[in-house]
């Protein structure tokens, strides 16, 4: 950090899923950008899995503290994703960043089962509020750049599709009907939020909301679960 004069260094990183390693997220050794170049286009940033990235979970990054209390950054008041909108607060004042391309972070996943364990609230109005304080953000750096405005409504495509697989968590006690009327809420709530123009995610839960097919939604994700909430 000190050597290559920036305020953020990220690495790259392993993802453990409790007995092996099973993907390693590999970064662009060396690559550097000052401040106002990253801002300018966001967009290869916004990518937490990307080689480029630097968005997202805040433990595979180094921060400088005097930045952070000079500007008085501070984590949202949300009960999860916290950490995506510090990072973003964050590189809104930083002089640039670097990447280091060795492997310096290992990431625990949850299973589903730990993940409602630790979880035990409906999770879409904190996956919402942390995409609406980041793209507040970035799309203010340069609100030209369709791509990576896109980019973050991609994201809370991803984010609302984790969503609806939370209502089937246990711990929630939602009946199959409570189910369904929240599915409908999210969906109607999500469709007012994203662009209504040059916008699409290639997916088929995507093309259901925006049909409002809500019980064929519900169908969808209950199979997910069933094929996934092992892994």
């Amino acid at each position: 950090m000190e050597r290559e004069n920036v305020d953020l260094v990220a690495c790259s990183f392993s993802m453990y899923d409790g007995e092996k390693v099973f993907r390693t997220i590999n970064k662009t050794d060396g690559l550097k950008r000052t401040g106002d170049e990253a801002r300018k286009d966001y967009r290869e940033q916004l990518f937490m899995y990307g080689e480029n990235g630097i968005q997202g979970a805040a433990w595979y990054k180094l921060y400088k503290m005097d930045l952070i209390r000079k500007h008085n950054i501070r984590f949202p008041d949300l009960r999860k994703s916290q950490d995506d909108v510090f990072v973003a607060r964050y590189v809104n004042y930083i002089n640039g960043f670097y990447i280091v391309g060795d492997v310096l972070c290992r990431y625990t996943v949850n299973t589903y089962k730990k993940f409602w364990d630790k979880y035990r609230f409906d999770i879409f109005d904190t996956a919402r509020g942390s995409t609406m304080y980041i793209k507040d953000i970035v799309c203010a750096w340069n609100e030209d750049n369709i791509e990576a405005r896109n980019r973050i409504f991609e994201d809370y495509f991803h984010k609302t599709f984790g969503s609806f697989c939370f209502l089937f968590n246990p711990n929630l006690k939602l009946s199959p009907k409570k189910r369904l009327e929240r599915i409908k809420e999210i969906t109607d709530i999500f469709l007012e939020d994203i662009p209504k123009d040059n916008f699409s995610v290639n997916h088929k839960v995507f093309e259901l909301m925006k049909k409002r097919s809500y019980k064929r939604i519900y169908f969808r994700i209950f199979l997910h679960i069933m094929r996934h909430k092992f892994d």
